[in-house]
């Protein structure tokens, strides 16, 4: 039987998020080596989502305040330029991957208040052993568009093609008290579980000041948390720069340096 790994392409880890439109091509190196070790193994199905990084987040901040055709515009063009980087340097390197818009299969219905998932051409790509990559992007409506993070995408996937583990890959090793590359006490969080989150996001708020367009690190595990609760499904969120943790993760197991989200305690 299939086995359905989601795994997130973070974008802290993909791009420099404090340096507009750029790609960290250590992370693409550390990706191709990861997916090549997992790939064909144990009926495993990946499918993956990357996030906005330096590219969607900038845009999205620099053209809020224009028109909503606008902003739709100049999001798809940034988050399209990132997943197609992505996608063409792993096909390059031998890794059988492509892109899937986000907003071709993705659409919210303003009668009904509920989005709209097609999901098919997602299952049949992982089922022929292709990675299917969607991506967080902005989602037409009436007024300002829907943002959309990975996360999120990955929720609406979720409830038509259940994933059995859900993998973040990240800059750093997991979920920290404080931010590591700033605090000398950050401590990594090593399990979140459903009686610890409230306290677990507490703390992030309080040591976290900066939220991007999809809400932070505050808002990644929120969303998570509640996803893991509902599907009963374990998450892991790993260094994307240790392919070894990463691996593991992606194939079942618990890497020493992790953060797991629990959906029991």
């Amino acid at each position: 039987m299939a086995k359905y790994v989601f795994v997130k392409i973070g974008g802290s880890f993909i791009t420099y998020k404090n340096k507009p439109v750029s790609i960290n091509y250590t992370a693409l190196t550390s990706l191709k080596e990861i997916f090549s070790r997992v790939l064909g193994r144990d009926n495993l199905r990946i499918i993956v989502g990357n996030g906005g990084g330096s590219f969607a987040h900038y845009v999205v901040a620099k053209y809020s305040s224009c028109s909503e055709v606008n902003l739709v515009i100049k999001c798809h063009e940034a988050t399209k330029a990132l997943n197609k980087i992505i996608v063409d340097y792993l096909v390059e390197n031998g890794i059988p991957a492509t892109s899937v818009q986000t907003s071709a299969i993705i659409y919210y219905n303003e009668e009904s208040g509920e989005f709209e998932v097609f999901y098919k051409p997602v299952k049949k790509l992982a089922n022929m052993g292709i990675i299917p990559i969607v991506y967080g992007e902005c989602i037409p409506v009436a007024g300002k568009p829907l943002i959309l993070s990975t996360e999120s995408v990955f929720s609406l996937i979720a409830r038509h093609i259940k994933p059995s583990r859900i993998v973040l890959l990240t800059d750093v090793s997991g979920i920290y008290t404080c931010d590591p590359k700033k605090c000398k006490k950050a401590t990594l969080i090593r399990k979140i579980t459903p009686s610890s989150v409230s306290e677990v996001l507490k703390i992030l708020q309080e040591q976290y000041e900066h939220l991007d367009a999809t809400g932070g690190i505050l808002g990644k595990v929120s969303s998570m948390a509640k996803l893991a609760t509902e599907l009963g499904v374990e998450v892991l969120i790993v260094s994307g720069f240790d392919a070894d943790s990463a691996t593991t993760a992606i194939l079942g197991g618990y890497p020493q340096d992790s953060t797991l989200i629990s959906p029991t305690d």
